[in-house]
């Protein structure tokens, strides 16, 4: 039965009238909709173990086919109820706050692809610190315990696994491949590319590249933004390639990382937060330049004041050093999709095309801030903060969300 807190959400969802609701209202109108939901979402991992008994039993078919036939799941939704109980069984704690509403069922959903990467040893070493993920996931959106539980795996990984780090980019090169197929309902072509986390680090540095070209172009102005990358996407395809400018494979990667290989501390991903083995970032060091990104080091000026209203390729690598994203808190489109924003206007408040006064902000956030009435201001230490139209607060924060492991906020090293 449902606890009572869970008793309380119920009856205040069915009884809502969500059309009279303010906003406070139905911020809390959510938060028992998510209560229902998670306790419901228990109660079917439940049902999928008891499914489970009666398969092995040979008095039932599959759990999958159960959910599929009686609870009306996709294949794909069965699957991942099983996975979820999977979860459940190595870490009981989730299961209990699940059907109390402190996780969602997308938290289970993150354990469950963070394990589905580790073998035997390394689940049963996430298993160990199951209470500190479990602390983790109440106090995190689901998308940010993601990245968090792709890191975890990825360092578990690397202190367990027998190959070196250089055997496993070597796997995952074997193990890319291109698949293509046409939708017979719908006409359209499908091309997958299934790649290791360099190659497609390279191809979409090339498209990235191809984009900022075609954004600029004539006549692509008020082109939306899904059609143009499409665009940029062939067209990066079929271009010949300019000698003029050689697309850069943007890593970063912490200095204890770089210098200690049996370290698992600190960063070692792409700019969009894939981790790259450590032997692989050494190898490229031998023959590609190395940016630092240190802020305040010696090296190129990464202040520019009004010299210049775009951002220079120093700065964006160092943007990049601090945000996968753009900075809303709300936002995970990643970085390269996003335009470097001036918190003080160029135009308007004479802003300067400084570090501490650039940010990313993904399209439709950009266009809150010029358009939307959105108020949005930086401290030097990059806490930012949000202001609604109707000129309350949303949100006031740190916009870095990338940390070497040790406190520091930037990486050492790109």
């Amino acid at each position: 039965m449902p606890s009572p807190p869970t008793e309380d959400a119920f009856r205040a969802a069915s009884t809502a009238n969500v059309a009279t609701m303010s906003r406070d209202e139905l911020a809390e109108h959510l938060v028992h909709l998510r209560i229902v939901r998670s306790w419901s979402d228990a109660a079917e991992i439940t049902a999928n173990r008891r499914a489970r008994e009666l398969a092995a039993a040979g008095a039932a078919g599959s759990a999958e086919a159960a959910h599929v036939r009686a609870g009306q799941r996709s294949e794909r939704e069965a699957r991942a109820v099983t996975d979820r109980a999977d979860v459940c069984a190595q870490m009981p704690g989730f299961e209990s706050a699940l059907a109390a509403g402190s996780v969602s069922a997308g938290h289970l959903d993150a354990i469950a692809r963070a394990t589905a990467k580790l073998d035997d040893t390394g689940r049963a070493r996430l298993a160990a610190s199951a209470d500190n993920y479990l602390d983790q996931a109440t106090r995190s959106n689901v998308d940010a315990f993601e990245r968090a539980m792709r890191k975890e795996a990825a360092a578990i990984n690397a202190a367990t696994a027998g190959d070196t780090s250089a055997e496993e980019l070597v796997s995952q090169r074997r193990r890319s491949n291109v698949k293509r197929w046409i939708d017979k309902v719908t006409g359209m072509h499908h091309t997958l590319l299934e790649l290791d986390p360099l190659r497609d680090a390279e191809i979409w540095t090339a498209i990235d590249a191809q984009l900022a070209t075609d954004r600029a172009a004539d006549g692509n102005a008020n082109t939306a933004w899904s059609e143009l990358r499409v665009q940029s996407v062939v067209n990066a395809i079929n271009s010949s390639g300019s000698p003029e400018r050689r697309p850069e494979v943007n890593v970063l990667v912490s200095f204890e990382r770089l210098v200690d290989q049996a370290s698992v501390r600190g960063v070692c991903e792409t700019i969009d937060g894939i981790a790259l083995p450590v032997s692989t970032v050494r190898r490229l060091c031998c023959d590609a330049d190395v940016f630092p990104t240190v802020l305040g080091a010696d090296g190129e000026a990464l202040d520019v004041g009004r010299t210049r209203r775009t951002a220079t390729r120093s700065q964006r690598r160092a943007l990049a050093a601090m945000h996968r994203s753009c900075v809303h808190p709300d936002c995970s489109i990643g970085f390269d999709a996003c335009r470097i924003h001036h918190v003080r206007f160029w135009t308007e408040h004479h802003g300067p095309s400084d570090l501490d006064n650039l940010i990313p902000l993904c399209e439709r956030h950009h266009h809150a801030v010029h358009d939307g009435g959105w108020g949005l201001t930086m401290t030097p230490d990059r806490v930012a903060t949000w202001t609604r139209p109707d000129g309350e607060k949303h949100h006031s924060g740190t916009t870095i969300d990338r940390t070497d492991g040790k406190g520091s906020r930037t990486p050492q090293l790109a």
